[in-house]
Order: C-alpha cells, then sequence, then structure tokens
C-alpha cells in the first residue's frame, strides 16, 4: 500500500496518521476501558496494549482515546500506523524518525533507525505511538524458535522496551489478539494490558439494538449470552438475526442454537459465521471467499481482474461471469452486514477471523493464489536491469512470493526472491531489508537460503537462531561471553581469543575476519595501542567486506582517541557510523556505541556520552551482548565517578560481577577512574 501521512499543525499535537484507524461499525460501551486509557496517558505505563481476540473492540477503543488525546491537548506528537497495513518495522522506524525530525536521511536501514529514534525519544517532549494490529508481527505460537505472543521483530520489540523502561516522556498504545510476551518481564513497572473480550451489560444491549433487533430484555440478554459478550460475535449475530430473522430475537432459534453452549469464544464465532455461509447466496459467499485470499485487502478493480472473467470459473466460481454493476451491490451488501469493510483509500479488506473461516471454503486454494500471482506478475513487470529497491516494488514482490508459494510454485518463489530481489546480497547488504528478508524465507516450508538467514539473526544479534543455520561459525559466540568454553575450541583463531579475552597472553592471529570482538580490540584492551593500529590498519587494507572494514575503522578511532587526536578519531568515527548505520546490524551498532560515547567524554560531553552508553547497555542486554554489557557498564561507571559516586561503585561492581561468571571469565572488567579507558582487571 502506498504510504499515505495525514500532518496536523494547529493548536494542539502535531500528528502522523500513517494509517487510518478502521471506524467501527457501532461503538458501544467501553467507559471503563477509556477511563484506564485515560489514566495511562496521564500518570501510567509507558506501553497499554489492549488485548482482545478479533472483533473485540481494540481498535474502536484505541480510536476513541486517540479522539480524547487530540483534544485534551496534551501531546507534543502523536504517530498512528497499523501493522495491519503495512508490517515492515524497518520502514515503521524510518517513518517515525523522519516525522519526528524532518531529516531525510537515506543512508539509514534497521537498526540504524532504531537508535536514531531512541534518541529522539529521549528529548523529553510527550509522544504518543498508536500501534494497531500487532499480531501481525507476533509469533502465533510456541515453537522451537520462540513463544506465543513473542514479537518477532527485533528492532520493534526494542523500541517497546525502551519506552517501557521509561525512555524520555514518549508513550506506545498498542493493539493485538495476542498476550504481548516480549513484555510482560516489565508488568507493573513500564507496561500494562486491558483485556477487551468481553462486552456486557448496557453496551452489549445497545449494539444489538442499533441492528434494529427487537424482543424483551431476556431475549436481548440471551443473544449477548449466546455470543459470548464478544464484540464482533454479538455484533454479527445481531446483523444475522436482522438480516435472516426478520429482526425478532425470539423467533432466532437457528441462530441461538448455532452460537449457544459451544465451547470456546472462536468456536462460538464460527458458529455465527456458518448461519452467514448457510443464507447468503452463492454468488455472495463465491465473492466473499475471493476477497479473503487478499492478506491486506483488495481494490475492486484488482478483485475483477484476477477472478473474473471466462474461464476463471473453475478458481472464483459465480464471480467469474457477474457483471460489475452486481459486484458492486454484492460488496455493499457485505458492507452493512458488517462482514466487508471499505477503506478511506477504496480497499476492501475482510477482519482477520471472518477471513480465516470463509477462506477454508476454497476446494482449490492453490488456484486462488494462483491467479493473484499472475495479477501480480503483469504489476511487477518493469524495465530496466537490477533487482527491485524501492518499496512499492519490493511490497509486490514479496507478496508475489507469497502467492507463488501457496499456488505451489516453490521454485518460481526461489527464482523471484534471487533474481528479482537479488537475495540477501541485495536485500541485506545493499537495503538493511534484514526483516523483509526474514519474513519472505519464513514463507518458505524448506528455507532456500540458509546464508541470509544466518546473516538476518546474525544482524539482529540472535546468535541462537544464527548458528541453527550455519552451526560451524562458533566465533560469534565471543560476543555472548562464552570464553571458557571457547577457550578449547576445535578454531585455533578461536580458541586464541577466548584465552585473550580471559587475560591470558597468549599471540593472537592478526587477522580475525568475521570475527564480532576482532583482534584490534583485544589489543586495545590488552592497551597495547601500536599493535590494535597495525592490525585493524591491515585489516581495512585487505578486507573484501565492509563489515569488517568497519570493525577495524572504529578500533581506529578508539585508538586515535587514547593518544588525544580527538579531531582525527571523531572523523574516523563518522566514517564508520555512517555504514554502521545503513548495515542495520546490532553488533556492530554497539560496537559504535561505545567508542561513540568514550569519544563523547574526551570531548567533554558528558551527557551525551552518558546517554549513548546507557542505550549501549540496553542493546547489548537485549542482544546478550556480554561482552559489551561488561565493557559499557566500566565506562559508564567511569564516566560518572567523580559526581555521582555511589552509581559509579554499583555499575564497577556489576561489571565484576558479570566478568567473574564462570562461563565467562573476562580479563578485562575494570576501568580508570574519569577516563573510560580499559585496563585489565
Amino acid at each position: 500500500m502506498a504510504e499515505k501521512e495525514k500532518v496536523i499543525s494547529q493548536d494542539r499535537a502535531r500528528e502522523s496518521v500513517f494509517h487510518q484507524l478502521p471506524a467501527a461499525p457501532a461503538f458501544s460501551g467501553r467507559e471503563a476501558e477509556l477511563e484506564a486509557l485515560r489514566a495511562f496517558w496521564l500518570e501510567g505505563h509507558g506501553v497499554m496494549s489492549l488485548i482482545g481476540i478479533g472483533g473485540a473492540g481494540k481498535t474502536a477503543c484505541a480510536e476513541r482515546f486517540l479522539a480524547w488525546v487530540r483534544e485534551s491537548g496534551k501531546a507534543d506528537s502523536v504517530i498512528v500506523w497499523s501493522f495491519y497495513d503495512d508490517p515492515d518495522a524497518n520502514h515503521f522506524l524510518k517513518s517515525a524518525y523522519r516525522y519526528l525530525t524532518g531529516e531525510p536521511t537515506e543512508n539509514v536501514s534497521g537498526a540504524g533507525w532504531f537508535s536514531l529514534l531512541a534518541e529522539v525519544l529521549a528529548s523529553g517532549k510527550k509522544m504518543l505511538f498508536l500501534l494497531d494490529g500487532l499480531e501481525r508481527v507476533q509469533r502465533e505460537q510456541t515453537d522451537a524458535s520462540g513463544i506465543y505472543g513473542e514479537l518477532e521483530d527485533t528492532l520493534l520489540r526494542g523500541l517497546l522496551v525502551r519506552i517501557c523502561s521509561g525512555t524520555g516522556n514518549t508513550k506506545a498504545l498498542i493493539t493485538s489478539r495476542f498476550p504481548v510476551a516480549s513484555l510482560e518481564k516489565w508488568s507493573g513497572k513500564g507496561y500494562g494490558a486491558i483485556d477487551v473480550d468481553r462486552l456486557t451489560g448496557e453496551a452489549a444491549h445497545r449494539l444489538i439494538r442499533s441492528h434494529g433487533v427487537e424482543g424483551d430484555e431476556d431475549d436481548i440478554s440471551n443473544l449477548a449470552l449466546a455470543a459470548g459478550e464478544h464484540a464482533l460475535t454479538i455484533d454479527l449475530l445481531a446483523s444475522a438475526v436482522s438480516q435472516f430473522y426478520e429482526r425478532r430475537a425470539s423467533v432466532a432459534p437457528g441462530v441461538v442454537s448455532h452460537a449457544n453452549g459451544v465451547g470456546g469464544q472462536a468456536q462460538r464465532l464460527s458458529a455465527v459465521l456458518r448461519v452467514f455461509e448457510e443464507n447468503l447466496t452463492p454468488s455472495q459467499v463465491d465473492l466473499l471467499k475471493c476477497l479473503c485470499v487478499f492478506r491486506f485487502g483488495v481494490t475492486r478493480e484488482a478483485l475483477e481482474s484476477v477472478f473474473v472473467g471466462t474461464g476463471k470459473e473453475a478458481v472464483s466460481g459465480l464471480l467469474a461471469t457477474t457483471p460489475t454493476q452486481e459486484i458492486d451491490a454484492i460488496l455493499n451488501l457485505l458492507i452493512e452486514r458488517h462482514l466487508v469493510y471499505k477503506e478511506p483509500g477504496g480497499r476492501f479488506t475482510v477482519h482477520p477471523t471472518v477471513r480465516d473461516h470463509f477462506y477454508r471454503l476454497f476446494r482449490e486454494r492453490s488456484l486462488a493464489h494462483g491467479a493473484i500471482k499472475e495479477h501480480l506478475i503483469g504489476l511487477t513487470r518493469r524495465p530496466g536491469l537490477g533487482p527491485a529497491s524501492d518499496k512499492a516494488s519490493l511490497d509486490l514482490l514479496e507478496e508475489l512470493i507469497y502467492h507463488s508459494i501457496k499456488a505451489g510454485a516453490v521454485e518460481e518463489a526461489t527464482d523471484i526472491y534471487y533474481t528479482r530481489m537479488g537475495g540477501s546480497d541485495h536485500l541485506n547488504n545493499d537495503l538493511g531489508e534484514y526483516s523483509r528478508t526474514i519474513r519472505i524465507l519464513q514463507a518458505f516450508d524448506e528455507c532456500p537460503d540458509k546464508s541470509g538467514m544466518y546473516h538476518c539473526h546474525r544482524a539482529f544479534g540472535e546468535f541462537d537462531r544464527a548458528l541453527e543455520f550455519r552451526p560451524t561459525n562458533r566465533y560469534i559466540r565471543l560476543l555472548n561471553g562464552h570464553l571458557v568454553r571457547l577457550a578449547n575450541d576445535l578454531s585455533p583463531s578461536t580458541a586464541a581469543l577466548a584465552r585473550a579475552l580471559q587475560g591470558e597472553s597468549v599471540k593472537i592471529p592478526d587477522r580475525t575476519p568475521d570475527v564480532p570482538f576482532p583482534s584490534s580490540f583485544v589489543h586495545i584492551l590488552r592497551g597495547d595501542l601500536e599493535e590494535a593500529e597495525r592490525v585493524a590498519g591491515l585489516e581495512v587494507e585487505k578486507s573484501i567486506y565492509q563489515d569488517d572494514r568497519s570493525r577495524s575503522g572504529l578500533a581506529l578511532a578508539e585508538v586515535m582517541r587514547q593518544r588525544g587526536q580527538i579531531e582525527s578519531a571523531r572523523k574516523k568515527l563518522d566514517e564508520a557510523y555512517d555504514w554502521v548505520l545503513h548495515s542495520g546490524s546490532q553488533e556492530h551498532l554497539c560496537l559504535a556505541l561505545l567508542v561513540r560515547s568514550r569519544l563523547l567524554f574526551s570531548e567533554g560531553e558528558t551527557t551525551g556520552a552518558v546517554r549513548s552508553a546507557e542505550e549501549g547497555l540496553q542493546l547489548a542486554a537485549d542482544c546478550d551482548f556480554v561482552l559489551l554489557q561488561i565493557l559499557f557498564l566500566t565506562a559508564l561507571s567511569a564516566f560518572c565517578s567523580s559526581w555521582e559516586p555511589d552509581r559509579s561503585r554499583s555499575l564497577a561492581e556489576s561489571a565484576l560481577e558479570l566478568s567473574s561468571r564462570t562461563d565467562v571469565n573476562f580479563g578485562f572488567g575494570s576501568c580508570q577512574p574519569n577516563t573510560g579507558t580499559l585496563r585489565e582487571a
């Protein structure tokens, strides 16, 4: 979907609405929930979530709360984003940063946007992020790679954790069908949740009556109970009574028997949807089924292009021969019955729960996906050479891959990934599109690019998952502090580095390509600046990979800083930082923040030094980069030793405690006061 942004600049908050929240067909009640949201905004947690299965009224509550915030005039900035419309966290971070700062930074992606945005949030301005449909980026089940409700996108998880921890004066309201497992450890201390599944009493009665349903209060109560007091189920059940049972609740035994006494809310809703399935005409059902194949909605023109025409009966049934005027009439009827929603931009969307129900009615789902695939192939044909780079083309190609896989054309999908999108070399190295690459590769039953998945998970600091795709690269575990285990590794260079980091006087290799904590930084820890400069320069000269040259550039910046060559250190850091922000690599960003914080301290920018070190410490903790956690703790201890001695002492003790862990035994866990320069413990 093309990005649509509305910016309001009046006496009230500046507002950026990247995606309009869908208006509720009928909003009723929810005063207790709205009161809780108002309290959250005025004095509550950093992040609040509205949790409930599809149709519980989450988005409607969020929209009402947003209207209250707008009128209150107590927000400096408001950003509204729907993950239903765009699940790309990289694009969200980029869009939010550009809006908040007005800076059109192009050569930044992934973790780079995340780092820059975190700095903006620390400004102290009162901001609200309203993030709708978070389940689009949450894990739907517990498996070997994660737990139910966990946020799959590392960058988004990091941002919400920052807001939970009290970064700046920012609040975030999120809506989701799933509990947010990634934030539960912050419950009561930065994170809160409101369960909005149930709609009871007068509010439920008003919603039922809004459909024109007739009957006494007992009849109305029975309908609400049959629906499990669940907002979407009540709404659809009342619609069914109105349409198919003469609006009389008392003469709707068929509806009640379908819905009442069924165990579990999902089954109740499914029973009500079966009422529509059995009472809609075949043409209406066929059109609704075809709408449900599209994940993100579809225009009427695209729907007609894909499914209407001679020879398409096997795919779309009666829709294939339905005249345009009748299609419009059916769409309007489905909207009236609250089965379909028409967005302001003209797309027709179906609630995920409704979509899941009617999608299953396809006998040959692969044919439907194949029809969409052929349509998308026509849209993605373009002149010119080279893989796609603009977001619109990448979105279309990603959708083309999804429908190709669903249509059984796995080889074709793989070819599109490599030739039209450039594989991980282009998506990751050139564009920093790690989140997109993971989404694409996870759609395959068998990953066609294990190297790409390795680099994606490694860039996000998810070393456990990265090693599933390249188990021999055990040296990356050095950054996790697995020094004792790796001291006996089969790789001589890995073993030598592990022993050196434990403080042993062993010779280490001149070149350590791809190692997240390379030889040059080990020499810096040892205090041998000449040797650090030599091996860093050698890597810059000989390496063909920018990630290794960037690490060496950061090492050279630290060498120059320790020599007092502040201007040269700043220039070298800025050169390396540009690539780090573009790369999206968490390990590089952590290392850059460490060097940056020390340089800021040397330049007399104590506040900036502390802020960079605190951000780096949080990032290192998120990724379990134990060595860098220790180094950030020692740096912070040195920074505040003269003006916060108690905090300095506590930080130093934490660093030594981590260093002394039996699996770590790090030999460089203390610092020289007032310098931030490391020395051997």
